[in-house]
């Protein structure tokens, strides 16, 4: 047995730490002997008075008939080499003193990994019953009921009462009372054996008068002596002190030239008192720009000079490709490291990462999820896994995918597949045990390293905010007759424009959150009309031409006064852009005007943040921001390096708004972690959890769920749980058989090829089945891949993306237009399972949207020809949104089409239509698309309408002839491509 003498010197150097004066016998291996414990016993019993409380604690063995197991004990003796029940009993009693607590970590039944030693033989009396160890003052906190194993964990090695206890007394904030140890620590102790597949419930018996407490668990100098912390290196920030756990001297120059000032606090913490170098996982809650995204980075490098591979898991696209090239530059031309990429992109290096030729990967939360499941055995690869933006596991769209990714790593641990969890989570409220689940260290700040002034101006100008030490304060930030009415009405511009001229004569960056794109952009433009900047020309030159949206043309008419703005209607190229020159000292944008994307981990500090609304638009009215999301954009203020506080500021139209946002968000706390797992819609959750596994016993389906963070956050919620989930599991199951989407063989249920084809995809088991439908709804002659991309318009998935509609009936011309583009039986089945004539209006138009975007329609003329007015309008944000949503679900459909029909499916044609969907072009001019070409949608069309759709006939081209038609860009790109035509000929 591994545990039982960790257990018992755990518990012995802890309390020895934490209780002054004390000296306590810790009896363990081949010293705990039936006469060396009977001994202990006796003299710390005996010499109790009646002011004492004594504590005995064992770990170890039980006997079915209730006898402590020693070392020397003897099978052929066992009543004479044991402790018994009623051995302990009698001493309780004889004892004077007031309290005896007994600690018991051992069972009296069996089941691996359970603490019983097997005799062999069914005793005929089973002895004292445990409840007659205890008394009037004398307690027994027993790890299991009688007929219960007492399980230890194989990752803590610690049984998993004993280790309950120590997490409760660690956690502590200040004296624990034993009957709030043991509420705390028994539900602890249920959840964990659920996951392990187990019923174990510890019980105490006995009371005491009055309330009996221990202190606060301190890891002191006997703690550290019998745990250290492996390979700890202590550092005072300077890199070079790394050397010593093998990181090569040119990763540490370069991270000294980048980070001249060495480690920072939070980073200092990480290595020092969690030991992040030496492996152990770690949970990282920090505000933005307190350097948490680095501490992953030193657990990358770390890793990869141990020989393993690491990856990054960020939750947008967008994220993914800024880190890839980040890290390209540095680890990959520099250090030679092998970077790679998984986000959905059609230049994703998935056939590297299956092979395993990489370094260093970065996916989408999604991509990772998908490739898991569908190739489970990448995950032997991997020494490190980073969570990035951790907190997504709350959200209610993303949620379900973090937490099965994540669960997915953690049931791997019973495989011995146990890689370091660095999950970097921005500012949140309490984890609710988010790492205890996962098994992580948690190191959690509030500290900033520029700190943080945030508060609420009204129209007088008066700002109430926050000081550093929490304080109440009030400044006049704006002159009252500054506050004027501009436009027909009183609005938030009234107060924008002098609160952002103030703010930029004072030499600040600004940023200005609005919560709608359309507000973002005319934000910009009034604000580069007021403000009188100088053109921000190197961003101007920088931008991409020849495929301009209308959110193209607001854009460079705000940087013609020095202003910006950053949202999902402007092409990627023209958000690097943005950002790029919003990050420069010089890059001429004094403001930038966003949307909430910006707080979520794209790097664009400010002096000032300025938040305008504190709720997101809903079809349903208003959504407010979650104190987290306020928290967030406040956290964009403060740039390291420039200035000694930020400002955060957030507009209100009057007083006694100015008081309600400032209780609601500046003083409130941010919400909790918690599970989006639905227990009374379980479906999705079951087939994704299948599709982890190659089989698994039908009683077991419960074990899968308690392994989520939902299903342990449940089981400590409700000890009867499991038993309610129980029946609700077997009719999903029912169910799951009929629909052939599981099979069932000598009581072991697997995933049919449909079902896995289910689990692995992003759809939800709705969308699921209701692709099924369709697919066989269709006629087979006319199950392409085009059409099927047609029908992704009719899943649930996809009616939930919002499309804007006028009201009345003049929606319903792209009912009759989808019916004139597309085959009568694929427009018909658009119908299907539509809730509305507008939703089924909705998805045609949608539909028609993606087909004029992969024909090469110009962006301007998709805008115009869909919006019906300025209320109602397509912008590029939402083209792109509806291509890439698309492109996410077809892969699944068109698998689930090929099994329900029979057919193979066709790569080649399948990675045309996904470079087309990414890109927005025609199948004629896919031959220009090259990794190593990278042209942008509005060059490829240019090309295309000249005539020219093919690498060869670009290199034929002049330098003079392609700057006339793509502009000085592709003066480069003919070069390339020259060289590639050749290398291809």
């Amino acid at each position: 047995m591994n545990g039982a003498a960790r257990d018992a010197t755990a518990l012995w150097a802890v309390l020895s730490d934490s209780i002054d004066g004390l000296t306590a016998p810790l009896i363990a291996d081949e010293a705990a002997t039936s006469a060396a414990v009977a001994a202990a016993l006796d003299e710390t019993l005996g010499a109790a008075t009646g002011d004492d409380i004594v504590l005995l604690s064992f770990a170890g063995h039980g006997t079915s008939d209730h006898r402590l197991v020693l070392h020397d004990t003897d099978i052929a003796n066992i009543p004479g080499t044991t402790i018994g029940m009623d051995d302990l009993a009698e001493r309780f009693r004889l004892s004077r003193a007031r309290v005896v607590i007994l600690i018991l970590d051992c069972c009296f039944s069996g089941g691996a990994p359970a603490r019983v030693l097997d005799l062999g033989l069914v005793p005929r009396d089973i002895g004292i019953p445990l409840s007659m160890v205890s008394g009037n003052g004398r307690i027994l906190l027993a790890a299991s009921a009688q007929d219960q194993p007492a399980l230890e964990d194989p990752q803590t090695r610690h049984g998993l009462f004993t280790k309950a206890v120590l997490d409760c007394l660690f956690e502590a904030e200040g004296a624990v009372s034993i009957v709030g140890l043991i509420d705390n620590a028994f539900r602890l102790v249920r959840a964990a054996a659920h996951r392990l597949g187990y019923e174990q419930t510890p019980v105490m018996f006995g009371h005491v008068e009055g309330d009996v407490s221990l202190p606060r668990g301190v890891k002191g100098v006997r703690y550290r002596a019998a745990f250290p912390e492996r390979g700890v290196i202590h550092t005072t920030g300077d890199f070079q002190e790394l050397a010593g756990y093998g990181i090569e001297q040119e990763v540490l120059d370069a991270w000294k030239e980048n980070f001249p000032n060495g480690l920072n606090t939070l980073q200092k913490a990480a290595v020092n008192d969690h030991n992040v170098l030496g492996g152990t996982s770690l949970l990282v809650v920090a505000p933005t720009s307190a350097g948490k995204t680095f501490v992953g980075e030193l657990a990358a490098i770390k890793a990869i000079s141990e020989g393993m591979k690491a990856i990054f898991l960020l939750p947008y696209k967008a994220f993914v490709n800024e880190k890839f090239e980040d890290f390209s530059a540095l680890y990959g031309e520099r250090l030679g490291l092998r970077i790679a990429r998984c986000s959905g992109d059609w230049q994703d290096q998935v056939g590297e990462i299956l092979r395993g030729k990489y370094d260093i990967a970065f996916f989408t939360y999604e991509k990772f999820l998908g490739l898991s499941a569908a190739a489970p055995y990448v995950l032997n690869q991997l020494g490190l896994v980073v969570l990035d933006e951790a907190q997504f596991v709350t959200d209610p769209g993303r949620g379900m995918v973090v937490e099965l990714l994540l669960t997915s790593l953690v049931s791997a641990k019973r495989r011995g597949i146990s890689p370091q969890i660095v999950a970097l989570s921005a500012v949140i409220g309490d984890t609710n045990r988010f790492e205890h689940w996962l098994g992580c260290n948690l190191l959690q700040t509030n500290e900033r390293p520029i700190p943080l002034r945030q508060g609420v101006v009204d129209r007088t100008g008066i700002w109430q905010f926050l000081d550093e030490a929490g304080a109440v304060q009030s400044e006049q930030i704006l002159d009252r007759w500054a506050v004027r009415q501009r436009g027909q009405r009183q609005s938030s511009q009234d107060m924008i424009v002098p609160l952002v001229q103030k703010l930029v004569a004072d030499g600040e960056k600004v940023i200005v959150f609005r919560n709608a794109r359309g507000l973002a952009s005319g934000c910009a433009q009034y604000l580069a009309r007021e403000l009188g900047l100088p053109p921000a020309q190197a961003v101007l030159d920088e931008l991409p031409d020849g495929d301009r949206s209308a959110m193209s043309e607001n854009l460079r008419a705000a940087l013609e006064g020095g202003t910006a703005f950053h949202n999902g209607d402007l092409t990627r190229d023209e958000r690097i852009a943005v950002e790029h020159g919003f990050r420069a000292i010089d890059g001429g944008i004094k403001v930038l005007v966003a949307t909430s994307t910006v707080a979520a981990g794209i790097n664009t500090p400010a002096s000032t943040v300025i938040i305008v609304e504190t709720d997101f638009p809903g079809a349903g009215g208003p959504l407010p921001y979650t104190v987290a999301t306020f928290k967030n954009m406040a956290g964009r203020a403060g740039r390291l390096g420039y200035e000694t506080e930020g400002k955060a500021i957030a507009i209100a139209d009057s007083q006694s708004d100015q008081r309600q946002i400032f209780r609601r968000y500046v003083q409130g706390q941010p919400e909790p972690i918690r599970s989006s797992f639905d227990d009374g819609n379980p479906g999705t959750w079951v087939v994704r959890l299948l599709a982890q596994i190659k089989n698994i016993d039908r009683g077991a389906i419960i074990d899968l769920l308690s392994n989520t963070y939902g299903g342990y956050l449940a089981t400590l919620r409700d000890a009867n749980w499991r038993t309610r989930m129980i029946p609700r599991l077997e009719q999903l199951v029912g169910r799951m058989i009929q629909q052939g989407l599981i099979e069932e063989e000598s009581g072991l249920l697997r995933l049919s090829i449909l079902g896995r084809a289910c689990g692995e995809s992003p759809l939800s088991l709705e969308s699921a089945m209701q692709a099924v439908d369709l697919v066989r709804r269709l006629p087979r002659e006319e199950a392409n891949i085009e059409n099927l991309l047609v029908l992704i318009e009719a899943l649930p998935e996809r009616d939930a993306d919002y499309t804007p509609q006028t009201r009345g009936a003049g929606e319903a011309v792209w009912q009759q237009e989808a019916a004139r583009r597309f085959s009568g039986n694929v427009s018909g089945l658009l119908r299907v399972g539509a809730g509305s004539d507008r939703e089924h209006y909705a998805r045609c138009k949608r539909a028609l949207i993606v087909r004029d975007w992969i024909d090469g329609k110009a962006t301007s003329e998709i805008e115009t020809r869909f919006s019906a007015n300025a209320f109602s309008r397509v912008g590029h944000g939402d083209v792109r949104g509806y291509a890439d949503g698309c492109r996410f679900l077809l892969e699944s459909v068109v698998r689930i089409a090929a099994i329900i029909l029979g057919t193979a499916e066709n790569p080649d044609e399948a990675s045309a239509l996904y470079k087309r969907l990414e890109l927005g072009v025609p199948v004629e001019v896919l031959s220009l698309v090259h990794a190593r070409v990278v042209l942008n949608r509005g060059e490829i069309l240019l090309l295309w309408r000249a005539g020219i759709t093919t690498l060869p006939a670009l290199s034929e081209m002049s330098s003079a002839e392609c700057e006339r038609i793509v502009g000085t860009r592709a003066v480069a790109l003919i070069e390339m491509a020259v060289l590639l035509t050749r290398q291809m000929t």
